[in-house]
């Protein structure tokens, strides 16, 4: 039985995690299924998205009130305690007077019989160390959605195996290429990934395979490809483009407290020294481009199995581009641009000087050409 046939079989289900869309999607879904195994005339639904510990007291009464109400149409009572917000950390959640109301329905859930009615709990964020959530692990079917982040090791690999999920659900396909690129354009954003692949379906109309062309000619460019721009315009070599991207970014950076000169130097590093791998592997013959793809040739061991070090495990897209921009300089320039970044670096970790006077000398001395 798949892990979804069990939420549906199951007479009490707990749906959560930090994944809100995904929680969403899938609560909804098994909701349905028991309505149409069971009828939706006794199917109550039970908001409880509160903003304080009253309203939390108050839904708890209400679902309690409704497991113990008998169905008067059908033969199953089905209810939702629907975005459930007070199971985390919060002033709400941690409230005397709630944990206390937790714990009590707690016990009233071991000791439930549960012939004739379902509950289904779906919630967000929660913790784990309370004791109505470790009394659901053992008495509920649970599933945990975990947030895709765009700081996790490997979050571009799970977020492209959601990404084949949905479109095989679609009865689509998409070509790796155009999986590169949505996934590089969009980000962890399951919300827009899912507005995003609903437009491409319907462009796709009797079509059967996403292309890259569709995703570049439909798909906007998010927040987190938009902040590859400055990398982008130093590889293009353009100092006016530069310029106006550095200024966009340190002017985030006064904005921003999780955002950092720092960040935006070791940003430039990762372009600067891809184009430099790249065009050194282009001179010795182990790349070659051709149109929107880098044919790459390396010996076993050449390079080290790192991300940071190795084309071949880095997004297509993402090597396209530096490939094409990595010609825009010779080789001994790549090699000056990252001492240059390197001096930077120091300056900005043990000076304490500018920092943003630093990033800028550094950019326009790479990007600026002899007679600039």
């Amino acid at each position: 039985m798949s892990k979804t046939n069990q939420l549906e079989e199951s007479h009490l289900v707990f749906i959560y995690g930090e994944d809100e869309y995904s929680v969403k999607e899938l609560s909804q879904e098994v909701f349905e299924h028991w309505r149409g195994s069971h009828g939706g005339s006794d199917a109550e639904i039970i908001e409880a998205a509160v903003s304080n510990s009253q309203e939390a007291l108050r839904a708890l009464e209400q679902m309690e009130g409704a497991l113990r109400t008998f169905a008067f149409f059908g033969n199953c009572k089905l209810v939702w305690l629907k975005n459930c917000s007070f199971l985390g950390e919060d002033r709400t959640s941690a409230s005397a007077d709630v944990t206390r109301r937790l714990a009590e329905v707690a016990e009233m859930l071991k000791a439930f019989q549960w012939k004739g009615v379902r509950l289904l709990i779906s919630a967000g964020k929660v913790d784990s160390r309370r004791v109505f959530f470790k009394a659901l692990s053992k008495l509920a079917a649970t599933r945990e959605f975990k947030a895709i982040s765009i700081r996790d090791r490997g979050w571009e690999r799970e977020l492209e195996q959601w990404v084949l999920r949905e479109v095989k659900e679609r009865g689509k396909k998409i070509e790796p290429r155009a999986l590169n690129t949505l996934v590089l354009f969009v980000g962890p954003n399951l919300r827009q990934m899912n507005s995003e692949l609903e437009k491409l379906t319907l462009y796709l109309g009797d079509g059967d395979t996403i292309t890259e062309e569709a995703v570049l000619e439909l798909v906007p460019q998010g927040k987190q490809s938009r902040s590859f721009a400055l990398a982008d315009a130093i590889g293009e070599r353009n100092l006016a483009r530069t310029v106006h991207h550095l200024d966009n970014d340190l002017a985030e950076v006064r904005s921003n407290s999780a955002m950092s000169e720092l960040g935006i130097l070791y940003g430039v590093i990762s372009k600067v020294r891809l184009m430099l791998i790249l065009r050194g592997l282009a001179e010795q013959g182990y790349a070659r481009g051709g149109g929107r793809s880098v044919k790459l040739d390396l010996p076993a061991g050449l390079l080290p199995e790192d991300r940071k070090f190795n084309p071949s495990l880095m997004n297509p897209y993402m090597v396209s581009k530096a490939f094409e921009h990595a010609q825009n300089y010779t080789l001994e320039e790549l090699v000056q641009a990252m001492e240059k970044l390197f001096e930077c670096n120091r300056a900005l970790v043990f000076s304490g000087g500018d920092s943003a006077l630093a990033l800028q000398r550094a950019l326009v001395g790479i990007v600026s050409r002899s007679g600039d």
